[in-house]
């Protein structure tokens, strides 16, 4: 039986980053758990139970647990099962009363299972780990590393047994950001039980939020060695792969993954983050699609691929994307402003221009689509309305000016070309190339409307010179230039 916070899969996409691993435990055999010959239906229950939390099915799991609870609310093998669901499907959801329910399920299990049954006390303390990063205290943590290090002081433990307890230390550890300590444990764990890829896993991780991606690398390829049949091994050592820059390696970890299970969606996802790291939006689209085919309730995914149809030049179908990400979170800033950008380069401006102000209402923080929303309405022929609204886009305190306000006063005739190119970040790096593309591409657009299309195409191409392929400032040039990379059926 796989035991809570082992999970067969803790795939992450890979722009999400790296969190502490919650999985990858090995099935445990099917006599781990007492079994009652008492009630034949309760057994068929459990053993359902046992089998939809296996496959993820957590809430499935909770149900048919449920049902036992009700006639026997002492059965404790229920009350296992019912406390792993639970705290899993917490966990997933960010859920603080699930996974509280888990753990009062876990408790009673204990109770009245008996307080030798190692395997009880591991949904109580991935629960308590879990709450403590969802509530941000530290002592739920501190109670599993305590209470843990009076378990492993038995001397009747399995190495299996001593196994997940270490793991689930280690866990809280990193949870504590006690990193050395987290590493330790997960090294003893895999020593005691060579097959449990969580503690590889979380090794690995767990040297990646050390910085000490030599170590990191070795450990997910001996996570790789331990398990090669494993998709999930060469999703995850893909993952880090990304991070570190190395897509061909990457790309070929995920194609592995998918090779073992070709309903992996996240690998897809992930294939298709790197296809667009590589500039190649038309190999990236492709696999998102196929993650969508597979699991369509995904509005990241969605906004993935509108990124890449954008990126080829088809905003009608980015924008597709965008607004069925919106059907999911209609109050989604971000969503919002994406739609607004799709509309932008489709020509819509008005509707672009909406699309803004209305992710600005919704996040104040939302401060870059100032300048956008600004010149939008102008394109869309209600200068005035522009212009009505300067004063409130402009509203920040004068030490507070940034470059945000520096791009809006200069599209509004308060700056003119020199001073909007003397305020850019003088010192090499992201943000002066950030800058740089902003403006040319800002300047462009002012020598466009002024009919000075040599200027304008000359600024454009500044704009893509500076390579800054994640900002709308560089789609935007590549849209005006038409300078969108070639279909391979083309």
């Amino acid at each position: 039986m796989r035991i809570a916070g082992c999970s067969s899969l803790v795939a992450v996409l890979a722009v999400l980053g790296f969190g502490w691993p919650v999985g990858a435990q090995p099935t445990l055999p099917p006599n781990i758990l007492p079994r009652s010959q008492a009630n034949p239906e309760h057994e068929r229950l459990k053993q359902d139970a046992e089998i939809a939390y296996q496959n993820s099915d957590f809430a499935r799991c909770i149900d048919l647990t449920g049902r036992v609870l009700a006639q026997n609310p002492r059965d404790h093998v229920a009350l296992y099962l019912r406390a792993s669901a639970r705290v899993e499907l917490g966990a997933l959801q960010r859920n603080v009363k699930e996974v509280r329910a888990g753990i009062e399920d876990a408790r009673e299990a204990m109770r009245h299972g008996g307080l030798d049954q190692i395997n009880y006390y591991l949904p109580y303390f991935y629960g308590m780990t879990a709450l403590s990063q969802l509530e941000g205290r530290k002592d739920h943590a501190q109670v599993v590393v305590t209470y843990a290090a009076k378990l492993l002081a038995r001397a009747d433990l399995s190495p299996e047994e001593k196994a997940n307890l270490l793991y689930q230390r280690a866990t809280a550890y990193v949870a504590l950001q006690e990193l050395e300590a987290a590493a330790k444990d997960f090294r003893a764990a895999a020593v005691e039980m060579p097959s449990h890829l969580g503690a590889r896993l979380g090794l690995a991780d767990v040297y990646v939020q050390m910085q000490q991606p030599a170590k990191a690398e070795a450990a997910f390829t001996a996570a790789v060695e331990s398990a090669p049949d494993n998709p999930l091994v060469y999703n995850n050592r893909g993952m880090f792969f990304q991070q570190e820059g190395k897509l061909r390696e990457a790309r070929n970890d995920f194609s592995k993954a998918l090779e073992l299970n070709p309903n992996f969606a996240v690998a897809y996802t992930n294939r298709g983050f790197v296809a667009m790291s590589e500039g190649d939006p038309f190999a990236a689209e492709a696999d998102f699609t196929s993650s969508l085919k597979i699991d369509p309730n995904q509005p990241m995914v969605y906004s993935l691929r509108g990124t890449a149809r954008l990126a080829q030049g088809n905003p009608q179908g980015c924008l597709a994307d965008y607004n069925h990400v919106l059907r999911f979170d209609p109050r989604n800033p971000v969503a919002q402003a994406d739609a607004g950008f799709a509309k932008y380069l489709a020509g819509d401006y008005a509707g672009a221009a909406a699309a803004f102000a209305q992710a600005v209402a919704t996040d104040a923080n939302l401060r870059y689509l100032n300048p956008w929303r600004y010149w939008a309405l102008v394109k869309a022929g209600q200068a005035d309305a522009a212009n009505a609204q300067l004063s409130r886009m402009l509203s920040q305190p004068p030490q507070d000016k940034d470059w945000i306000d520096t791009v809006l006063r200069f599209l509004a005739g308060q700056l003119d070309e020199q001073r909007l190119l003397a305020a850019i970040e003088q010192q090499d790096g992201p943000l002066r190339d950030a800058q740089l593309c902003e403006a040319h591409f800002f300047l462009a657009e002012k020598k466009s409307r002024e009919g000075d299309s040599p200027a304008a195409t000359r600024h454009y191409q500044q704009a893509l010179d500076t390579k800054q392929v994640h900002l709308s400032a560089y789609r935007g040039a590549m849209y005006a230039l038409k300078a969108f990379p070639k279909s391979p059926k083309t």
